[in-house]
C-alpha cells in the first residue's frame, strides 16, 4: 500500500476511535477540521458523518452543513454503492482520477477523489473520501495540449522539417516533414546525414554546416545558413534556410544536443530576385534621359527627382528636392493641380493627367505634360506619389501656331465666300434673262459646292474653338422633347430623299435637362444626318428621350449596313470618315461626330454608340438634368 493509503487508513482508525469514544471536542477532532486536504467520512448509508473545513470550501458549504447530507448531493453518484464499486477487491481503496461534483451554487466541479473503505463491527461500511479539484489542472493541460497541438500544425502547415543532432556519437533524428523536403518515402533505408550532404550545392556544403560548427564551438546560441538543395531527380536546385540552436548542454557547458529547423524557401527567393528586377527596372525608368520623374510626397514635397527634370526645370536635385511642386507651378495653374491631386490623396480618383505651366529657374515658363499616380504602403494606405513630366512647351506652340493660322485662314475664306453664295443665289433668282439649262445646271452645282466650302469652314473654326476649349456656351433649363421634334423638323428634307421616317419615343414628354439649345441642335443635326445617310430605304429612324437617375439619355437609331468593327475604335476622331459595306462615302467633312462629343462632354454630358454591322447603329448621348459645375445655368 502506498504512503497516502496507510495515512488515509490512519485516519479512518482515527475516526473509529471518535466516534467509538464520542470525544467530539477531542484535540484529534480539532486536528482533523485544521487539516489542509478536503476530507469527508461517510457513513454505511452514504450520508455525511465528518467534513473538514477544506471540504466544505471545495463544495461551497457553511461549517457542519453538510454533515448528515447524503453524498449524492455533492458527488454526481447514484448512491454510496456505486462508489463503492470503484474499489476492485482485495483492494480496500481506489483512486478515482476523474469524476464529477456539485457546487453548491450548480457548479460543476471535476474532482479527483481517493476511496478507502473499512468496516465498523458496530456501524457497518465506513469510507474516507480525501477529494482534490482538478479542474484547473485539465483546463491547463488541455491548454498545453492545444498548443503544443497548434505548434504542430503550424510546422506541418508550414512544411518545417525538425532534426536533432547529438554530435557525441556523430547522429541525427529528422521529422516526416524533413525526409518530404529531401524527398524521400518513410520506406527509404538512407543514411540521412549521406544522402544531405550529397544533394548540398558544393560550392555552398561549408556554409551549411556553419551554423552547427558556431554552435558547438560555443560562440553562438543559435545560428542560421541558406544554401541550394540538389532535388532528388537532379534537375532543379531548391532553395532551403536551416536554423539551428544548442538544445542541451552537458554538466561542464558543452553541448550535446542541437535542434534545428529546415523550410523550403525558393518562393522567397523567386520574389526576392523579382523584387530586385523591379527595382533595378524601376531605377532604370526613373532615371529616364528624356522623361522628368518625381516622387512627391503627401504634402507635395520632392522627396526624389532624376537628371532629366532638373534639366527640364534648371535646377540641381538638391535644388528640386529643397522646394515642392506649389512652388514650381505657375500660378493660373495651381488651383486645378491641387484639387486633382487632393482628389487623388482620398482615392476618389486613381491617377490623373494635365497640361500645365512650370517655372524655370530662369524664370521662363515651360508647359510640361503631367502624369500622377499614388503608391500605397503594405496597409493600403497612401505612401508617395509618382510624377512624369513631358516638356510639350514646343508642341504648344506649334499649336497655336496652327490654330491661328486656321483661324485666320478660315476667317478670310469667310468674307469672299460669303460674298460668292450670295452672288450665285441672287443669279439663280434672275427673272429677266433666264439662263439656258446647262447655265443652271452649273449654277447649282456652284452653289452646292460653296455650301458645303461654307459648312467645312464652319466645321474647321467650331473644331478649334472646341479643342482648345474656348467654346461659351448658355446652358439652361429646356423642355427636351420640344428640341428633339424641332430638330427632327429641320431633317425631314434629308429624311424624305432618302426614303426613310423618323419616330420620337418619348415616355414622358415633361422631361428636362441643362442644355445650350443652339448647341444641343447641332448635336441632333450630326446625329440625324448620319442616321439618315446610312439607313436602308424605307426604313424607321427611332429617337427615344429616356429620363435615367442623374441624367436623360436621348438615342438615334438607324437599321442598316451598320459600322464595320474595323472603323468603330475611330469613330468619334477629327476628319475620319466610316464606309460601311460597299456603300460609298456620302458626303460630309469628317469632324461631325469629333465635334459632337466634344460637345456634349464639355456640357457635362456622356456620348457613345452601339453597332452590330448589317443590322443596327445606336448613338447615345445624355443631358445632365442638374447645372454641371463651371456652366452658370439661366
Amino acid at each position: 500500500m502506498t504512503a497516502p493509503n496507510v495515512c488515509i487508513r490512519h485516519l479512518a482508525n482515527a475516526w473509529e476511535r471518535i466516534l467509538s469514544s464520542q470525544l467530539k471536542d477531542s484535540p484529534i477532532i480539532q486536528a482533523f477540521k485544521r487539516m489542509q486536504v478536503a476530507l469527508m467520512i461517510l457513513g454505511s448509508g452514504g450520508q455525511i458523518l465528518h467534513s473538514n473545513h477544506k471540504a466544505n470550501r471545495l463544495f461551497g458549504y457553511d461549517e457542519d452543513e453538510l454533515i448528515t447530507r447524503d453524498i449524492c448531493d455533492v458527488l454526481c453518484v447514484e448512491s454510496v454503492a456505486e462508489l463503492n464499486a470503484f474499489i476492485e477487491p482485495p483492494a480496500v481503496d481506489t483512486l478515482i482520477k476523474k469524476i464529477a461534483g456539485r457546487h453548491k451554487n450548480g457548479e460543476t466541479l471535476i474532482l479527483s477523489v481517493h476511496v478507502s473503505l473499512w468496516i465498523d463491527a458496530d456501524l457497518g461500511q465506513q469510507h474516507a473520501l480525501v477529494l482534490r479539484d482538478i479542474s484547473k489542472e485539465l483546463k491547463a493541460q488541455t491548454s498545453v495540449r492545444d498548443e503544443l497541438q497548434r505548434a504542430n500544425n503550424a510546422i506541418v502547415g508550414a512544411q518545417i522539417g525538425v532534426f536533432e543532432y547529438n554530435p557525441v556519437d556523430d547522429t541525427v533524428i529528422v521529422s516526416n516533414i524533413w525526409r518530404e523536403l529531401l524527398e524521400l518515402d518513410p520506406s527509404d533505408d538512407v543514411d540521412v546525414q549521406v544522402e544531405w550532404r550529397g544533394r548540398v550545392h558544393p560550392e555552398e556544403l561549408d556554409a551549411a554546416l556553419e551554423p552547427i560548427r558556431l554552435c558547438l564551438a560555443g560562440t553562438h546560441e543559435r545560428a542560421r545558413c541558406e544554401y541550394r538543395l540538389r532535388s532528388r531527380d537532379g534537375t532543379q536546385w531548391r532553395w532551403i534556410r536551416t536554423d539551428i540552436a544548442v538544445s542541451k548542454r552537458n554538466e561542464a557547458g558543452q553541448p550535446i544536443r542541437l535542434s534545428g529547423a529546415m523550410s523550403d524557401i525558393s518562393d522567397i527567393k523567386a520574389t526576392e530576385d523579382a523584387l530586385r528586377a523591379s527595382v533595378e527596372q524601376f531605377r532604370t525608368t526613373f532615371e529616364s534621359p528624356v522623361i522628368g520623374k518625381v516622387i512627391v510626397g503627401l504634402e507635395g514635397d520632392l522627396l526624389r527627382v532624376n537628371e532629366a527634370m532638373c534639366d527640364l526645370l534648371g535646377y540641381s536635385k538638391e535644388e528640386l528636392q529643397a522646394t515642392d511642386f506649389q512652388t514650381l507651378t505657375y500660378p493660373d495653374d495651381l488651383d486645378k493641380d491641387l484639387s486633382l491631386f487632393n482628389q487623388l490623396k482620398k482615392e476618389e480618383i486613381s491617377h490623373y493627367e494635365l497640361e500645365k505651366r512650370y517655372i524655370r529657374a530662369n524664370g521662363a515658363i515651360m508647359w510640361g505634360h503631367l502624369t500622377v499616380n499614388m503608391i500605397k504602403d503594405a496597409k493600403g494606405q497612401p505612401e508617395y506619389f509618382v510624377s512624369q513630366i513631358i516638356d510639350i512647351t514646343e508642341r504648344r506652340r506649334l499649336s497655336e501656331v496652327k490654330s491661328r493660322f486656321v483661324s485666320t485662314v478660315s476667317h478670310e475664306l469667310r468674307t469672299p465666300l460669303t460674298s460668292v453664295l450670295g452672288s450665285l443665289m441672287l443669279l439663280s433668282s434672275l427673272d429677266d434673262e433666264p439662263l439656258s439649262d446647262e447655265a443652271q445646271r452649273l449654277l447649282f452645282i456652284a452653289q452646292k459646292n460653296g455650301e458645303r466650302l461654307r459648312d467645312l469652314v464652319d466645321n474647321i473654326l467650331d473644331f478649334e474653338k472646341f479643342s482648345a476649349k474656348q467654346m461659351r456656351f448658355a446652358l439652361s433649363e429646356n423642355q427636351l422633347v420640344s428640341l428633339v421634334e424641332e430638330s427632327v423638323m429641320v431633317n425631314l428634307v434629308a429624311a424624305d430623299i432618302s426614303g426613310v421616317r423618323c419616330n420620337i419615343i418619348c415616355p414622358d414628354r415633361t422631361v428636362r435637362g441643362f442644355v445650350d439649345p443652339k448647341r444641343f441642335a447641332q448635336v441632333m443635326a450630326n446625329l440625324l444626318s448620319n442616321a439618315t445617310k446610312f439607313a436602308a430605304k424605307g426604313s424607321p429612324i427611332d429617337i427615344s428621350v429616356i429620363e435615367e437617375s442623374e441624367a436623360v439619355r436621348i438615342t438615334v437609331l438607324n437599321r442598316g449596313d451598320g459600322i464595320p468593327a474595323s472603323m468603330q475604335a475611330h469613330m468619334f476622331e477629327p476628319f475620319f470618315q466610316a464606309t460601311p459595306g460597299a456603300t460609298p462615302i456620302k458626303g460630309g467633312t469628317g469632324l461631325g461626330l469629333s465635334i459632337t462629343k466634344q460637345i456634349v462632354e464639355q456640357t457635362g454630358g456622356q456620348i457613345g454608340f452601339e453597332s452590330v454591322p448589317g443590322e443596327i447603329t445606336k448613338f447615345w448621348f445624355t443631358i445632365p438634368k442638374k447645372c454641371p459645375e463651371g456652366h452658370p445655368g439661366d
